[in-house]
């Protein structure tokens, strides 16, 4: 639910297609929500996980890159419920309530080193935004991925690449030509023949010998320009739809010019932005429409990533801002198709905070009252938040929103923790033992 960038909600973005292993996994995220729920009812527990799954899938109409499906929310659902009747297996079973789990005292002080050294994991790696890990492997095509499983359907004009980054106020002259003009001649100096303009979609582009040079010119330069001129003839194509990309594969790529919808993507290869360049990836609004050409430019300037169309800035972002990142070594674990930047964002502060919550009530013990344990959450929240900010955030908004997701992990702990005493002590004005 945490969205990577915004678009105008619309209908069309909905894909009803099925997919076994994403249907899988959609039903083992919520199994624990099913487990919460099992000293519920069966008809809660659905209606839970179906409205929880349905505002998910709303919401992602609205959030660039994100495709609500109907799917999603009957798989959702069902791992709600398959959740609910293992917790009752379970209980029935073994005669343990599955919602609680017991936490020796050592283990739950060993919290605060982990989440002291996850801390330093997070926000401890260089912050480079330069070519250095740009493949001479890759290959640059247009109109689809040489893998041939992002295609794109539209014409390209004219495009170009030059091994500089273009003034605002000469993109703005050249959208101007363009809009007058049915032929623009762009600038001399690109890196791209003119040989190659007849050349199929889903094809490198570029010879051998020529694709190292393209390669060698970039890198050594740190910079680049991209210059398209382009109609698309679709306005449902997603994936996104690659428009021109220099890359190995959908995964793995040194830039990517590309489609969703109405809206143009560009992602590019850093070591701050990751191997996908999607760490982050520029998101324009509505920018295309049919039977119209655009004239598109992309510039990076050794550290900040600018789209134009037409002229006019539509999206840009800093790429040697610091962010908190994990660790690349933990990369070969995760699946591929995993949002790293919002498991970042997302999971491992909230998961430090959490542990760090765990380990002060290990040393210092839990409060009676629920207001005094809900604050000593909310200050050791705001203790691994406000260090990820200090040491690996430099962009406000992010670092206000890492600080409120660590607040909210340290609260949800210390509403939720216990000591064995305190659960089996009957609450004020009741005679038989509850557990919270």
């Amino acid at each position: 639910m945490i969205p990577v960038g915004l678009r105008h909600p619309s209908l069309r973005y909905i894909d009803n297609k099925f997919e076994a292993a994403d249907f899988l996994n959609n039903i083992l995220m919520y199994v624990p929500l099913g487990i919460a729920l099992s000293g519920s009812s069966l008809l809660r527990t659905f209606l839970f996980g179906l409205s929880l799954s349905t505002a998910a899938e709303v919401l992602q109409m609205g959030y660039v890159d994100r495709i609500p499906s109907g799917a999603d929310i009957t798989s959702n659902t069902c791992g709600a419920l398959a959740g609910y009747l293992v917790a009752l297996v379970w209980f029935w079973a073994t005669g343990i309530d599955p919602k609680s789990l017991r936490v020796p005292r050592p283990l739950a002080a060993v919290g605060i080193p982990a989440a002291i050294f996850g801390v330093i994991l997070l926000v401890d790696h260089p912050t480079r935004s330069d070519f250095s890990n740009w493949s001479p492997g890759f290959h640059l095509s247009i109109g689809n991925e040489l893998s041939g499983d992002r295609p794109w359907v539209g014409t390209i004009s004219e495009f170009q690449i030059y091994p500089f980054a273009m003034a605002p106020s000469q993109i703005d002259e050249l959208a101007r030509q363009a809009a007058h003009a049915d032929d623009t001649a762009f600038p001399s100096g690109g890196l791209i023949p003119p040989a190659t303009s007849g050349t199929r979609y889903g094809r490198s582009l570029l010879s051998s010998n020529e694709e190292l040079n393209f390669h060698d010119a970039l890198v050594r330069q740190n910079q680049l320009t991209l210059l398209v001129s382009m109609r698309t003839n679709n306005l449902d194509q997603s994936g996104p739809a690659r428009i021109i990309t220099y890359s190995q594969d959908r995964d793995n790529r040194n830039f990517t010019l590309a489609q969703i919808h109405d809206t143009l993507t560009f992602r590019l290869r850093t070591p701050a932005s990751g191997g996908n360049g999607a760490n982050p990836a520029l998101y324009s609004g509505p920018v295309l429409s049919l039977n119209r050409t655009a004239f598109v430019a992309a510039v990076y300037d050794g550290r900040f990533s600018r789209l134009y169309v037409d002229g006019k800035l539509v999206a840009h972002a800093d790429l040697g801002a610091r962010r908190p990142r994990l660790p690349r070594r933990l990369f070969p674990w995760l699946p591929r198709e995993m949002p790293i930047r919002e498991i970042e964002l997302g999971v491992s502060e909230s998961i430090l905070s959490a542990f760090f919550s765990l380990g002060i009530f290990a040393f210092a013990g839990v409060p009676r009252r629920r207001s005094t344990r809900l604050f000593v959450g909310a200050v050791a929240g705001a203790a691994i938040g406000g260090a990820v900010w200090i040491f690996g955030v430099s962009e406000p908004n992010l670092g206000l929103r890492i600080l409120l997701e660590c607040v909210g992990a340290g609260l949800v702990i210390s509403a939720s923790v216990e000591t064995e005493a305190q659960r089996h002590e009957p609450a004020p004005g009741v005679q038989r033992p509850v557990s919270v």
